[in-house]
C-alpha cells in the first residue's frame, strides 16, 4: 500500500501506549483501521482463546465504517474476517456491567436510561425540590413575573444537568456533596440547591432500578476497579484497545479504558486537542488527552498531513492556529486553545493529493445587516453556486440553529436543493405536528378543533390524503371545524354520506369530495388505537411519510418521535393517549425540543448538487468541496474577557453552570480548578473562547477548494438591532489573505 511516512510508523506499533494526534482530513479512521488488521495480520493474538482487538469510538456510524474496513483489510490479507470487536462507548460499559451480572446470577443486566427518560426524570426532579423549597428557590428572583419565573425554572433544569454530569464524572455522590456542604458551614445556596436536585434525580433512578449514561460508565469502571478477577478476563478478551476520537474523552471514560487496559497494558488513542468542541457543554475536555500524550511512556506519533484541502485553505488554518498561540490578547486562550501541530500537505505521489490552489479561493465578506442581507445574500449565493458546479458538495454552516431556522426560507425561496440536518428544524415540527394532530383524533374522536387541525397538518406537508381546492384549504378546513356530529363523518352507519354531519348547504360538491377522501384514510387508522404508543406511532408514520421524495428522512423523523412516546410512557406508566398528545403538542407549540439523533450520527454523506445546512459543532467529522461560514462576528467569537457571552445572567451574579461548578470543586477538593486570578465565570469565558476559535479551526477544514465566510455589522435581537464587534480572528484571516496577494 502506498502509505504516508506518518501511517506507515503507526503501523510498525507492537504494545504499549501510544497517542496518535490527527490533524483534519489525515484519515485517522483509515489508518486506525490499517493497525487493527495489522495486529491481527502479526499474530498479537491467540484465536484460540477467542482474542479480539477492540476498537471504540462514540457514533454507532462509526462502528459500521470500522467494521467495513477492517473486514476490507483482512480479506486483502488473505485473513477470515475475525479477531476484532467494535463498540461505542456505551456498548463497551454496558457488556462489562453485563458480564458482571451473569457472574452473579442475573443474566439481564442493568435497566439504562435513554435521554429522553433521563430529562423526563431529571425534571421530575427539578419539580419535586421546587415545591418542597419554594422560598430558597424564589430568593434568586429579581421579580415574581410569569416570565421571570419560567427563564428562571429553564435556568435550573440546565443548570442541574451541567452539575450532575460534572459530578458523577467526578465520582461525587450525592451525600458525599450533602456532607462536605454541612461541614464546611459555608453559605453557598445554588450548591445546596444543585446538591438536593441531584439527591431527588439520583433517588428516581434508584426507585426505578435504572442507570443513566455516567452511572453505566462509572459502575463499569469500578468494576474494573473492585474485580480484579473480572479486569483480568477482559484484558485477556482484549488484549489490545483502540480509541477512537480520544480528544472528546471524559474523566470517566478515560478512568474506564485506564483499568480494561491495566499497568503497562496496550492502549492506543488517536484524536485531535485542536478538534475539541464539547468542551462548553460535556466533561469532555482537550486537556485530558493532551496530558497524554505528553506521558513519558506514551509514545507520540503524529498524523501531520491532510490531503482534504487545498494549500491555500491549509494555511488560513494554520495561521489561525498560531496567531492564537503567539498573539491572542487573552494569555490564558494563548496557553490553552491549540496544540502546536500544522496541518502539512500530503507528500508528492500520494494517494490522495490536495486539491490545486488553482481551484481554490477564500472570500470574506461584510454586510451591514445579518436577517436583511447576510442571510439571503448567502442563500442566494449557495443555491447558484450548487446549479452551476453540480459535481460540487456545498454545506453553509452556521452558529446556531436559530440563524439556520432564518435561513430556510430563503433557500425555500431560492427553491434550493438542500439537507437540513439543524436540531428542531422546521421538518421536524411538522413531523411531530402531524403525528400529534391524528394521535388527537384517536385520543378525542369527537374533538372537530382536532379533526381540522389534522387537515392542516397533512395539508401542509403535502400528504396525498389531505388535498383541497384552490385556496380553499382554510375554508375546508373551518367546515371540518363546524361538524356537529362528528361521530357520523368517522363512524358512519351505512353510507359514506359527509353532508349529514355538515351544516346544509354550506359546502360545495368539491369541497364534499376532498373531506370524503380525507375521511377514507382517517377511518382505518382507528384499527390501529389499541396498539402500544410506541407500536401505533411506528404503525402512524408508516400511514403518514410513506410517499414523497423525502420518505426516508421522515420516516426516520418519525420512528424517533415514536420511541421518545414510548420513552415518555415507560417513564410515566399512568400517562395514557391524551396525555402523551398533550406532550407532543409542547413540542409543536415549540415549548419542548426533542432529543433526536442527528443525521450526521447516522452515517450522513454530503451529495453533490446538493447543499447541506448545518451547524458548525455538527459539521464536524465532514467535509465539503465549497464551504460557506456566516456569523463569524464578535459575539460568536469573543475576542476578549469584556465582550458579550450567552449564559451570562444578572440576576445570578453570572454563569450559573460555571459558578456552582467551581462551588463543587471547591467545596469537594480544596480547589475551584479555575484559571489564576479569575472568577468563576471568567474561567468560564475563557474556556468559551477556546472552543468557538477551536470550533472555526474545524469549520475551515470542512472546505476543499473554496471557503466563503460573512458577518455583519448588526443583528436584530427582539425586534431591535444591535451593533455586532468584529471576531478579532477574522481580522487576522484578512490579513493573511491580503499578504497573498
Amino acid at each position: 500500500m502506498n502509505l504516508r511516512p506518518a501511517q506507515a510508523d503507526i503501523l510498525t506499533y507492537e504494545n504499549g501506549r501510544m497517542a496518535v494526534s490527527a490533524v483534519p482530513g489525515s484519515g485517522k479512521t483509515f489508518t486506525l483501521s490499517l493497525l487493527a488488521a495489522q495486529l491481527i495480520g502479526n499474530g498479537r493474538l491467540d484465536p484460540t482463546a477467542g482474542q479480539q482487538i477492540l476498537i471504540v469510538t462514540f457514533l454507532n456510524a462509526s462502528v459500521d465504517t470500522f467494521k467495513a474496513r477492517i473486514r476490507r483489510r483482512l480479506e486483502e490479507m488473505g485473513l477470515p474476517p475475525a479477531g476484532y470487536d467494535v463498540r461505542t462507548l456505551h456498548s463497551l460499559a454496558l457488556e462489562i456491567v453485563r458480564i458482571a451480572s451473569s457472574s452473579l446470577g442475573d443474566d439481564d443486566g442493568p435497566s439504562v436510561l435513554s435521554d429522553t427518560q433521563a430529562s423526563s426524570f431529571l425534571g421530575t426532579a427539578v419539580d419535586s425540590w421546587i415545591e418542597s423549597h419554594s422560598d430558597q428557590w424564589n430568593q434568586f428572583l429579581p421579580d415574581n413575573s410569569p416570565q421571570m419565573r419560567a427563564r428562571w425554572h429553564t435556568i435550573t433544569e440546565s443548570t442541574a444537568a451541567n452539575f450532575i454530569r460534572t459530578a458523577k464524572n467526578e465520582r461525587y455522590t450525592p451525600d458525599q456533596i450533602l456532607a462536605r456542604l454541612e461541614a464546611s458551614d459555608s453559605d453557598a445556596p445554588l450548591l445546596a440547591m444543585m446538591a438536593g436536585i441531584y439527591s431527588r434525580y439520583q433517588a428516581i433512578l434508584i426507585r426505578q432500578a435504572a442507570l443513566d449514561f455516567d452511572d453505566l460508565i462509572w459502575q463499569a469502571a469500578d468494576l474494573l476497579f473492585y474485580r480484579p478477577d473480572l479486569a483480568a478476563e477482559l484484558r485477556r478478551r482484549w488484549p489490545y484497545v483502540l480509541e477512537d476520537e480520544a480528544q472528546d474523552s471524559v474523566p470517566l471514560q478515560e478512568r474506564l479504558l485506564e483499568q480494561l487496559t491495566g499497568p503497562g497494558g496496550n492502549w492506543g488513542r488517536v484524536g485531535d486537542p485542536n478538534q475539541a468542541i464539547t468542551s462548553t457543554f460535556t466533561a469532555a475536555h482537550p486537556q485530558f488527552f493532551n496530558a497524554f500524550l505528553d506521558l513519558p511512556d506514551v509514545v507520540s506519533r503524529p498524523l501531520p498531513n491532510s490531503g482534504r484541502s487545498a494549500p491555500l485553505i491549509i494555511e488560513a488554518a494554520n495561521t489561525v492556529l498560531n496567531w492564537v498561540i503567539d498573539n491572542h490578547p487573552v494569555a490564558e486562550v494563548r496557553h490553552h486553545t491549540f496544540r502546536r501541530q500544522n496541518i502539512l500537505p500530503t507528500p508528492p505521489g500520494d494517494s490522495q493529493p490536495n486539491p490545486p490552489d488553482s481551484e481554490a479561493s477564500i472570500q470574506i465578506k461584510v454586510f451591514r445587516h445579518r436577517e436583511d442581507e447576510e442571510i439571503p445574500a448567502v442563500a442566494k449565493q449557495a443555491t447558484q453556486y450548487a446549479r452551476q458546479h453540480p459535481h460540487h458538495t456545498i454545506a453553509i454552516l452556521v452558529p446556531t440553529n436559530q440563524v439556520g431556522h432564518l435561513l430556510v426560507d430563503y433557500l425555500d425561496e431560492e427553491d434550493a436543493n438542500y439537507d437540513n440536518l439543524l436540531r428542531g428544524g422546521s421538518r421536524e415540527r411538522e413531523i411531530a405536528a402531524a403525528i400529534h394532530a391524528v394521535l388527537a383524533i384517536l385520543a378525542d374522536p369527537l374533538d372537530t378543533k382536532a379533526l381540522s387541525t389534522a387537515h392542516a397538518s397533512l395539508h401542509a406537508l403535502g400528504h396525498p390524503a389531505a388535498t383541497a381546492p384552490e385556496n380553499g384549504a382554510e375554508r375546508l378546513q373551518m367546515l371540518l371545524r363546524s361538524v356537529h356530529q362528528p361521530e357520523a363523518l368517522l363512524f358512519p352507519w351505512e353510507a359514506d354520506d359527509v353532508t349529514a354531519a355538515l351544516p346544509a348547504g354550506v359546502a360545495s360538491e368539491e369541497e364534499l369530495r376532498h373531506i370524503d377522501h380525507f375521511l377514507h384514510f382517517l377511518r382505518p387508522i382507528f384499527a390501529l388505537r389499541p396498539l402500544p404508543i410506541d407500536d401505533l406511532a411506528l404503525a402512524l408514520g408508516d400511514e403518514l411519510f410513506a410517499w414523497g421524495d423525502s420518505h426516508e428522512a421522515d420516516l426516520a423523523l418519525a420512528y424517533q418521535i415514536a420511541t421518545i412516546l414510548r420513552g415518555w410512557r415507560e417513564t410515566q406508566p399512568e400517562l395514557r393517549l391524551p396525555d402523551l398528545v398533550a406532550h407532543l403538542a409542547d413540542v409543536v407549540a415549540g415549548r419542548r425540543r426533542l432529543p433526536l439523533t442527528r443525521p450526521t450520527d447516522l452515517g450522513y454523506e454530503p451529495q453533490p448538487g446538493r447543499i447541506t445546512l448545518t451547524t458548525q459543532h455538527s459539521a464536524k467529522g465532514l467535509e465539503w468541496d465549497v464551504v460557506f461560514l456566516l456569523g463569524i462576528d464578535g459575539f460568536w467569537i469573543p475576542s476578549t474577557l469584556e465582550s458579550p457571552f450567552l449564559g451570562v445572567h444578572d440576576f445570578l451574579g453570572g454563569d450559573p453552570t460555571a459558578e456552582v461548578v467551581a462551588q463543587l470543586r471547591f467545596v469537594m477538593e480544596g480547589n475551584a480548578g479555575l484559571f489564576n486570578g479569575r472568577s468563576a465565570t471568567e474561567s468560564a469565558h475563557i474556556d468559551v473562547i477556546s472552543e468557538r476559535l477551536r470550533l472555526l479551526y474545524v469549520s475551515l477544514t470542512r472546505a476543499r477548494r473554496v471557503l466563503h465566510i460573512s458577518r455583519s455589522r448588526a443583528t436584530r435581537q427582539r425586534d431591535r438591532d444591535r451593533e455586532m464587534e468584529p471576531a478579532t480572528v477574522l481580522g487576522v484571516l484578512y490579513q493573511f489573505l491580503k499578504s497573498r496577494d
